[in-house]
C-alpha cells in the first residue's frame, strides 16, 4: 500500500512560545507556523487498521482525539508523549507499546527521525472513511465534556 495522507495533523517544528498553556492554543499557534511532511502508511486486514507515521526530528506534532482507547507503537526513535492533563511527559525510546484513553489528545516532540503506529479495530475497508470513524472533533468532545459535568453535578445532589 502507498503513502496516502489520511488527515491534517497539526505537524510543524518546534518553535513556539511559553506563555501558550494548553494544547488547543497551542494549536492555534503552530498552525501559523511552517508545517512538516508526515508520510504516512495506511494497512486493513482482518478488522485491524493500522496508520504508520514518519515523524522527523525536531518535530513537534499534535494528533487528534481519538474516540476510543488506542495501541500505539513506537517503532523506532525517541519522543517525547503528553497525553493529557492528569498526566506527565514521558519520553519513550522505541520501540515500545503504549495504550493511550479514549479521547487523550496525543502531543509530541521527536528528539530523533521517529516511525509512530496507531492500531485501532474496526470493520471499515475505506480509508478515507478512518478519519471521521476514529476521530472525534474538538466541537463534538467539548459538548461530551459539558454533559459529563452536569451528570457529575446531579449524580452528587
Amino acid at each position: 500500500m502507498g503513502v496516502l495522507v489520511m488527515n491534517k495533523d497539526l505537524v510543524v517544528k518546534q518553535e513556539f512560545n511559553k506563555d501558550i498553556l494548553n494544547v488547543q492554543d497551542l494549536g492555534k499557534f503552530l498552525e501559523t507556523q511552517e508545517q512538516v511532511e508526515t508520510p504516512i502508511t495506511h494497512s486493513i486486514f482482518g478488522g485491524i487498521y493500522t496508520r504508520a507515521m514518519f515523524i522527523p526530528k525536531d518535530t513537534l506534532i499534535i494528533g487528534k482525539r481519538h474516540r476510543n482507547a488506542t495501541c500505539n507503537m513506537l517503532i523506532q526513535g525517541t519522543i517525547s508523549i503528553y497525553m493529557g492533563e492528569d498526566l506527565p511527559v514521558r519520553t519513550l525510546i522505541g520501540p515500545c507499546v503504549f495504550p493511550s484513553e479514549p479521547f487523550s489528545q496525543k502531543l509530541g516532540y521527536a528528539h530523533t527521525d521517529v516511525i509512530f503506529v496507531t492500531v485501532h479495530p474496526t470493520s471499515e475497508t475505506d480509508v478515507n472513511k478512518m478519519e471521521e470513524i476514529l476521530t472525534i472533533p474538538e466541537e463534538e468532545y467539548e459538548k461530551l465534556k459539558e454533559i459529563e459535568e452536569v451528570k457529575k453535578i446531579t449524580e452528587a445532589v
